[in-house]
């Protein structure tokens, strides 16, 4: 199982595509369809020949075992890697509350002091998403990496995978950090269209703001569906590596 195997399903539907794909499908109004065969072929256009001579060293390579303990156990790396995804998704889900702490990024308030113009400008919600996504990627790669050298340590057969893991994650980062940075041009857009559908039907200018901050609410609620649904997407590779991990286990021969 590498991280290429799990991006996308086999077989894509719209409702078996990944949560994120389904979440922004609702939000532009498209039928959320993946093309397997062209996500091949973008695939296959990240990797150049020095990473397919690099992918076939880790292949050819022989990853002996050791008489060495394991630094933590099967168990352990399970229980971090649930226990560390729960953190990441109570968190931002907690800065989308009005109850969030002031000292953490949360997502903005509508207050009384701010004219309509100010509450319908959408760059403070762009920044707040775009900073929530920075957050997010700092604690996933931290906990991909951590999981990724623990693996490496329990058999050969870990070690390689978590060989290879390396080796594809340079080719695979660029591409992945091009798709999550749309995200918040995509979310400009559907805060456009909610500005724009406000303002042709607010005919009444002593209610516009009271209507406005009701629209807030729902781009607050699909905004924090939206990020939710990245960090499942973000953490698939190292949900790979754990499920690679409990599936060699039940195989485990060596």
């Amino acid at each position: 199982m590498t991280q290429a195997s799990l991006l996308v399903p086999a077989h894509p539907s719209p409702e078996k595509s990944p949560a994120l794909v389904r979440v922004l499908a609702e939000l532009l109004d498209t039928d959320g369809q993946l093309s397997h065969q062209d996500f091949i072929e973008r695939l296959a256009r990240s990797f150049d020949l020095a990473d397919s001579i690099r992918i076939s060293t880790v292949h050819e390579a022989v990853f002996e075992p050791t008489d060495a303990q394991p630094v933590v156990s099967r168990g352990t790396i399970r229980d971090e890697f649930q226990r560390e995804r729960a953190a990441i998704v109570g968190s931002a889900a907690q800065s989308f509350s009005p109850q969030a702490s002031a000292n953490r990024t949360r997502f903005p308030r509508a207050r009384a002091e701010m004219t309509v113009d100010e509450i319908m400008d959408a760059a403070p919600y762009l920044s707040f998403y775009s900073a929530q996504q920075r957050i997010i990627d700092f604690r996933i790669r931290d906990l991909h990496a951590r999981t990724r050298d623990a693996l490496a340590d329990l058999s050969p057969p870990l070690a390689r995978l978590a060989a290879l893991d390396t080796v594809l994650a340079g080719p695979l980062a660029g591409p992945a950090r091009r798709a999550f940075a749309a995200i918040p041009r995509l979310l400009g857009q559907r805060f456009a269209s909610l500005r724009d559908q406000h303002r042709r039907t607010a005919t009444d200018p002593s209610r516009i703001r009271e209507r406005w901050e009701v629209t807030l609410l729902q781009l607050r609620s699909e905004m924090r569906s939206l990020l939710l649904a990245e960090i499942e997407t973000r953490l698939l590779p190292t949900q790979g590596l754990v499920d690679a991990l409990d599936e060699l286990e039940e195989h485990d021969d060596y």
